[in-house]
């Protein structure tokens, strides 16, 4: 049962993500890069080459929900889901249901259109039209009837519910509301657990709510940067190749792609959660007391120029989330010894190469070589 749907809705929906990830990332740069050219004033700045790039990340991230609902219809139906799942992302966006009004508009427009594909009974002649005219239209039908009639009315008043409710939520409860949403962030780094805190976040931004997704950019730098900056600071506890992969986490986490920190997340997990988690949960928590606001969704310390109570809120929050993942990673981690592989590199070497017989023998002692600390991740878009 879990297998099954994790095959009908998560696979499909990790697609749709994977798809919107450089959309997003493309969107928040250009914003930052604008506002760092032109200003705080850079939407007035008509005609600067400043205010062209801000424009264009402005369009850009209005583009993140439709190619979310099409690429979400794409996994599950193939190329004609794709013009449906457009089509619901941007209603999406106009009902202001954002995220989730793609991810559900997407889902079901993908199932509807394979369902048609698979059984509508069609001449030899009609089928060709089938995948060019004829789902397109259906599919496109079948979206505005069920924006117009449930999905619209259903998630929107959810989503007034939601944004009012946090509204009148008070500076306690807003700091609660910071961990809870670090919490969440800091168990997959990006995953399917994430996007059920971000989505609501996500969605309040339509309605001028930007606390919570101040408080979202500023967590999503925290655990892959504390990662990356940990495999620095202490050496002794990660392997050549995961010293090499915190590198590049470092980046990743300064421009907001948490995924960045998956490889070494994963390799031991019970030992990187905690500060993963912990770590977010004291960022979350800054920066909500703070009142950190973000009008866009990602682009990490270059969103900084286009947020709000950047200082002291969005530093001190990185900055001490930051050293809370470091302190706990250095508590929580293991120290690794490569001597074993040096070892038997070396007794693999002295081995004589006139006897025929030991040529296999480098191969045995690799793979007897103990690589259960490492965890090599090769992510592949569809």
């Amino acid at each position: 049962m879990k297998e099954k749907l994790k095959a009908l809705v998560v696979q499909p929906v990790l697609t749709g993500i994977s798809y919107f990830i450089p959309v997003i990332c493309m969107g928040g740069l250009l914003q930052s890069f604008g506002t760092i050219l032109g200003g705080t004033g850079v939407e007035e700045a008509t005609g600067t080459f400043a205010y062209y790039l801000y424009q264009g990340g402005a369009l850009t991230m209005g583009m993140v929900v439709p190619v979310l609902a099409a690429y979400i219809a794409y996994a599950i139906c193939d190329r004609p889901g794709l013009a449906p799942g457009f089509l619901v992302g941007l209603l999406s966006v106009e009902y202001k249901i954002g995220f989730v009004g793609g991810i559900i508009g997407g889902i079901a427009v993908g199932y509807f259109c394979k369902l048609v594909k698979d059984k509508l009974p069609l001449s030899k002649d009609l089928a060709s039209l089938l995948p060019m005219l004829i789902l397109p239209i259906l599919g496109g039908l079948f979206v505005v009837l069920s924006m117009d009639y449930i999905l619209g009315p259903v998630l929107g008043g959810l989503q007034s519910y939601l944004s009012s409710l946090f509204a009148e939520m008070q500076s306690g409860s807003r700091i609660v509301f910071g961990m809870v949403l670090g919490a969440l962030m800091g168990v997959d780094l990006g995953g399917p657990v994430t996007k059920v805190g971000t989505t609501v976040v996500n969605g309040l931004v339509a309605d001028g709510i930007l606390g919570p997704e101040g408080a979202k950019v500023c967590i999503g730098v925290t655990a892959t940067l504390g990662i990356g900056l940990s495999t620095i600071i202490n050496k002794r506890k990660y392997t050549a190749a995961q010293r090499a992969t915190g590198k590049s986490a470092i980046i990743l986490g300064c421009c907001q792609i948490a995924e960045g920190g998956l490889p070494i997340l994963l390799a031991d997990p019970l030992r990187v959660w905690p500060a993963t988690i912990l770590g977010n949960m004291v960022t979350g928590a800054i920066a909500m007391y703070f009142n950190v606001q973000s009008p866009v969704m990602m682009g990490g310390l270059f969103a900084f120029p286009v947020m709000k109570n950047v200082w002291p809120g969005a530093i001190l929050s990185v900055a001490i989330g930051t050293l809370v993942t470091i302190v706990v990673l250095a508590l929580c981690r293991k120290n690794v010894s490569e001597e074993p592989v040096k070892a038997q590199t070396a007794s693999a070497e002295a081995m004589p190469e006139s006897k025929p017989a030991l040529q296999t023998a480098p191969v045995a002692s690799a793979e007897a070589i103990d690589t259960s600390d490492d965890l090599d991740i090769h992510i592949e878009f569809e």
